[in-house]
């Protein structure tokens, strides 16, 4: 219980500094904008103008909130090691592992809001154009949530290991690796006596698998998503997220914060 109550408090105070971060706000913005011109380009476009709304939407979405978790994510920890403000956080009685766990919920926590708040904005794009909101859009959205938060895990994790910069370019490396993980396996199925598939085999395994996360195609052709579309990826991501959290946590418990 004790605990809880520690996670709980830093989850609370990195929730507050990251909402207070202008990268944040500049963010919303830009996806406001961006809206606004995908309802433009839809408006002088041949065919079904929310199609092309929901298609750009779901992904600026994501786009939005992975550049938030990158670059917001990466001095997440280190920052508070540069500047030495953790070591009286420390000195109480709090593990590194509770100071770790707390991090990513909080900063979590408030990315899911950002995230939230430019999806409720892209369904009062859809209501004005006239297309609605089908239960495909909301399951898309539902799984790049996943996605968001596995970025998030990835970026505190390398924060609690290097330094920003190295952080987020490790961090973007994953995320575009992870984004063909799809094509790997494509490619290993075509070509499975290749010199390079052993190498691509560890690849895949190790890098996120974000194809899972990817209902854009089935949101916007109103494709039927099965339960177990949902029920899978979620899982998946419940697992690597604490996988990564769990490397994370070993490593700042070994981390000189002198």
């Amino acid at each position: 219980m004790e605990s809880l109550t520690r996670i709980s408090a830093v989850a609370q105070t990195t929730f507050r500094e990251t909402i207070r971060n202008k990268i944040l706000h500049n963010m919303l913005g830009f996806a406001v904008v961006m809206f606004g011109l995908s309802w433009v380009i839809s408006a002088w476009s041949v065919g079904e103008p929310e199609k092309i709304i929901a298609d750009i939407g779901l992904t600026i979405t994501v786009l939005v909130g992975v550049i938030i978790a990158i670059f917001a994510g990466v001095v997440l920890v280190h920052g508070e090691v540069d500047r030495k403000t953790i070591l009286p956080i420390l000195a109480k009685p709090l593990h590194r592992w509770e100071y770790v766990l707390g991090k990513y919920i909080g900063f979590s926590s408030a990315v899911l809001l950002v995230y939230i708040g430019m999806n409720v904005i892209l369904i009062l794009f859809l209501s004005v154009v006239g297309g609605g909101v089908s239960s495909g859009l909301l399951k898309a959205m539902y799984l790049s949530i996943w996605e968001v938060e596995l970025v998030v895990a990835l970026a505190l994790m390398f924060s609690s290991i290097t330094t920003p910069w190295l952080s987020a370019l490790n961090t973007i490396i994953l995320f575009i690796a992870g984004r063909f993980s799809y094509d790997i396996k494509f490619f290993l199925g075509a070509h499975p006596g290749n010199a390079f598939a052993p190498v691509l085999k560890i690849i895949y395994v190790l890098v996120p698998n974000l194809s899972y996360f990817n209902l854009r195609h089935e949101a916007v052709h109103a494709i039927p998503v099965s339960a177990q579309m949902l029920i899978y990826p979620t899982l998946y991501g419940i697992i690597y997220c604490s996988l990564v959290l769990l490397i994370a946590s070993l490593a700042f418990r070994t981390k000189d914060l002198a």
